[in-house]
């Protein structure tokens, strides 16, 4: 039973109120921020179609509403069924498919949205609240004395984490990935015997095909184990992963078939990022807790505070715990962040510094620095007030940093130079199907993801034409022709329309926007007719 009224009552008020902001935070404006990249490749992919397949059949010159071609393209449709799906999932053996799965499967009972698919990601977030204080009470039980109040204060801590709440709003797996590792890692602390090994291995599995990298998480689970259990304890672990396995094959025969997308659907990671790595980790770390859309900065003294109160709970926590608690944190923390800053230290590359793929090492850092502040708060040792106003500020931190971003289209996680100008550019189409009727968009930007991002953002009844060659552009004809609008445009395509228009006395001209020279959007000026 949970001893929620045991709490005094400064710790009941913060518990409860950063509980209810983070339920508030997870569902709030899920429509209104821009529907990115990535997400606009979730929503191909459930479709069943791949980027290539969506090239092939749209890029040839012909006109389509915006409203058709979300509807083929973004969302479940009779014409592409399961078969499909599975297809255009095996081009990405880098994602797991479950959670692309469940989304397909929630879509088709759904009224088609941005909000509706966002929608199960947020439920799925809600849901790591709750498992987030099972692994707590796991790990430090509240027979203890401090652990009822260390479960409580982690996950009110959690629950307006500005970094989780971001990605409990995103058409990604991310929200699943969480409250997969965090019902596994719940289910190994509690596992004796066989049917809780069972349980675990059903959960690993669930890990494994939420996002490949759980086999990290999982690989830390069995150094635990080893480290910290008895040896018949070793077995009942090897057979859940036995289980987990085999459960797991379907997709890794998929994963083994077709190994050279995989390796070349990840090569990016192996760019090197401008700027200091360090910095990006410190950035990284930060936006845990605190994030207004702050860069890598050298002399921002919130990251340096940040991770000194890391390393603080750290060693707090090894020093006041037995090995069978922090041995569990640090392995959490440690072997997915070693995998990822291992190989960009030695051989280079970005993996570390995409905050997404160190989802398991900020779970550890948050139990970590949960344990730290709700163990003084409850204990009311030396400076527990001191304490207890730095839980207090970090939780005002996470509520600011959550109720700014709310309100923000395109925030760091939707990459800004992908994303920064399409609220800006959608603006101007939309306004000018409100006063002169539908106009045309015309592009040629390729890859099209930047295209369907656009996409979710227009009037459903604006016209589109995309084409790979300029010779496919259709002009309009006539007296009453639609108004021009070409997004993104290749060089090539730039110079064609120049020639054709300079014919009908017209030009193409940049729109230009307040803070950014750089042209996303051009507009077809003049009186010339033909």
């Amino acid at each position: 039973m949970v001893a929620f009224p045991k709490l005094r009552p400064w710790l009941r008020i913060f518990v409860v109120t950063l509980l209810v902001l983070g339920v508030c935070f997870r569902l709030y404006n899920l429509g209104g921020k821009v529907y990115w990249y990535d997400e606009t490749m979730t929503s191909l992919r459930i479709s069943g179609y791949t980027q290539p397949q969506f090239i092939a059949q749209l890029y040839d010159g012909q006109t389509n509403s915006t409203a058709d071609l979300l509807e083929r393209y973004q969302y479940p449709n009779a014409s592409r069924g399961w078969q499909e799906t599975w297809q255009a999932l095996a081009q990405h053996p880098e994602h797991s498919p479950g959670y692309y799965a469940m989304a397909r499967s929630w879509l088709s009972a759904l009224p088609h949205s941005v909000t509706s698919i966002r929608l199960l990601s947020a439920l799925l977030g809600l849901l790591t609240l709750p498992a987030m204080f099972w692994l707590m009470r796991s790990l430090f039980p509240a027979a203890e004395g401090e652990g009822n109040a260390i479960a409580w204060v982690t996950t009110a801590l959690f629950a307006v984490s500005p970094f989780q709440v971001l990605y409990a709003q995103e058409a990604r797996e991310y929200s699943l990935w969480t409250l997969t590792i965090l019902v596994s890692s719940a289910l190994l602390l509690q596992a004796r015997r066989w049917r809780g090994w069972t349980g675990y291995g059903v959960a690993a599995t669930a890990a494994l095909y939420a996002h490949p990298f759980s086999a990290l998480v999982l690989a830390g689970h069995g150094i635990y184990v080893a480290v910290t259990r008895k040896r018949r304890e070793w077995l009942g672990f090897l057979g859940a992963m036995a289980l987990a396995v085999l459960l797991f094959l379907p997709w890794l025969a998929i994963v083994l078939q077709n190994f050279d997308q995989f390796t070349g659907n990840t090569a990016s990671v192996n760019a090197d990022r401008a700027g200091s790595m360090p910095l990006f980790w410190l950035l990284n770390l930060s936006r845990v807790f605190f994030d207004l859309n702050q860069g890598p900065s050298a002399i921002n003294p919130v990251h340096y505070v940040l991770a000194a109160l890391a390393v603080l709970a750290v060693v707090n926590l090894a020093r006041r715990e037995p090995p069978q608690r922090w041995v569990f944190v640090v392995t959490l923390m440690g072997v997915t962040g070693l995998a990822l800053i291992g190989p960009d230290v030695l051989l280079g590359g970005r993996r570390s510094s995409i905050t997404r793929y160190a989802v398991p090492a900020y779970l550890g850092l948050q139990i970590a620095i949960g344990h730290f502040l709700g163990q003084r708060w409850a204990a009311r040792g030396p400076y527990w007030r001191r304490w207890r106003g730095v839980a207090i500020a970090l939780a005002l931190a996470g509520v600011l940093s959550c109720t700014v971003s709310a309100h923000v289209p395109v925030w760091w996680h939707k990459s800004y130079a992908k994303s920064r100008r399409i609220p800006d550019v959608a603006q101007i189409v939309n306004q000018e199907a409100d006063t002169r009727g539908e106009p045309l968009l015309l592009s040629d930007y390729q890859p099209a993801g930047r295209i369907l991002t656009l996409l979710h953002e227009l009037a459903p009844t604006v016209q589109i034409q995309l084409v790979e060659m300029p010779r496919q552009v259709r002009l309009p004809r006539g007296e009453n022709q639609p108004e021009l609008l070409v997004f993104l445009p290749s060089q090539r395509l730039t110079r064609q329309l120049g020639r054709r228009l300079g014919r009908r006395d017209m030009s193409l001209e940049p729109v230009p926007f307040e803070t950014d020279d750089d042209p996303w959007l051009f507009r077809a000026v003049g009186d010339g007719r033909q």
